[in-house]
Parts: C-alpha cells; sequence; structure tokens
C-alpha cells in the first residue's frame, strides 16, 4: 500500500489486476516495425530501401540491431525516468519485451554473453546503477546466457552525446571504452537507446580489435530517421 507498483510507461499507479502497464498504455506503444534497416533495424518508410539514411552515410561495424521501440513519447519520458528518476523498476518490463519479440532471433545468432554497454564511475555513482547492466541482467534470465559486464569498461566521462553532432560523437567515444582483456565469439551489446549508432559502433569496434567475432545489439528504443 505504501509502494504500490506503477505503470512502465506513464508512472500512474496501477491495478492489482494489471501487469506492469496500466490498460490505457498497453495499446498506445510505437513498436519498430517492417520495414526495418538491415542494419540498425531502424524503422524505414520506403520498402524499396534496404537501409536507413544514417546507416547509408556511416560505417556499421556490428552485423545486425535489434531495437524494441520507437524513440518517442511516452516510451522516451519513461526511458528518461529510468536513467534518471530511479524507475529502475520497470527494466523487467522491457526486457520481457524485447524477449518476447526476439527470442528466437537471438537464438538462431547463438552470442556467448550480453555485454551492456557501461557508464562512468562518476554517473553511477549519483545515479546507483547502470540501467543497461540492468537490462541486460533481464535478459540473461530469460535466455540463459551470461552478462559480461567485465570486458568492456568506460575510463572516460564525455559529454553528453545529444550536444554533438555525428562525427563529433564518435570522436568524443573514441578514447571513453577499453576493453579489459581478449575476447573470442559472437556478443550482444545491450543499451537502452539507440540514437546515432556512436556508442554501439565504437564499442563494436573495440570489441573487435580485441578478437571478438560477430557482434549484435539490442535496445529498448532507437530514434526515428
Amino acid at each position: 500500500m505504501l509502494f504500490p507498483a506503477r505503470c512502465a510507461i506513464c508512472d500512474c499507479v496501477i491495478a492489482p489486476d494489471e501487469r506492469y502497464i496500466c490498460k490505457g498504455c498497453s495499446g498506445n506503444l510505437s513498436f519498430v516495425t517492417e520495414p526495418r534497416c538491415m542494419k540498425c533495424g531502424k524503422e524505414i518508410f520506403d520498402e524499396e530501401e534496404e537501409y536507413c539514411s544514417d546507416c547509408k552515410k556511416s560505417e556499421r561495424s556490428f552485423v545486425r540491431g535489434f531495437p524494441l521501440l520507437n524513440y518517442k513519447p511516452p516510451v522516451s519520458d519513461a526511458v528518461a525516468r529510468i536513467k534518471y528518476g530511479g524507475r529502475e523498476e520497470y527494466i523487467d518490463f522491457y526486457a520481457g519485451m524485447i524477449y518476447e519479440r526476439f527470442g528466437d532471433a537471438f537464438n538462431a545468432i547463438e552470442p556467448q554473453g550480453l555485454i551492456p554497454v557501461p557508464i562512468s564511475e562518476k554517473r553511477m555513482k549519483k545515479r546507483g546503477y547502470n540501467q543497461a547492466g540492468l537490462l541486460a541482467q533481464a535478459l540473461s534470465k530469460r535466455m540463459g546466457i551470461p552478462v559480461i559486464s567485465d570486458v568492456v569498461v568506460r575510463i572516460i566521462d564525455t559529454k553528453p552525446q545529444k550536444e554533438l553532432g555525428d562525427t563529433e560523437r564518435l570522436k568524443n567515444l573514441q578514447d571513453a571504452f577499453q576493453v579489459t582483456r581478449p575476447v573470442s565469439g559472437c556478443f550482444l551489446i545491450v543499451d537502452d537507446i539507440y540514437t546515432t549508432g556512436s556508442t554501439i559502433e565504437i564499442v563494436t569496434r573495440k570489441l573487435h580489435a580485441a578478437g571478438a567475432g560477430d557482434i549484435y545489439y539490442t535496445s529498448i528504443c532507437i530514434g526515428r530517421q
């Protein structure tokens, strides 16, 4: 009674017979639908195109992405509450939807580990958790695949990416991540938001340099064209 369950979308208190989200929000989710970019997984609007405009102009070292939702209200507001409002309890809802939608694809690629995009020590102390790490843990329980959170570490607390252009984003992140040991095999990177793809690209390059094979990613949401 003191701490009732809240909707993972609008944050309103939900009824006892509701699970994770309220009835009003259950039909208000913008899932990424076909046609999708064959690289990042972003929704595109021309069935004749194979790739989105971002993937046409930018190098992508990962094989393919599996984003769940379009980054727009109310989901964008919900993700902000996870990151900055202490609503980490929402994570299990999104992990469940990701696995329901992409579980077969994940089983087909057979990643040997889930790698959450790390945050800086400064942000970890301030926030108390890494939302990508929590998402990876929730997916791990469903997939039976371990989370490998000590392979990629963040060593520099960079400027917020939203303040930078595409080229500046890559430069901003170039030295921000470090791989701690040699690796091999296929991995699935886990993050909360995919915007321009700079973070996933840099982490993928670092893993490839350390010996990794095919890299895929999944995220709660992705920006639209």
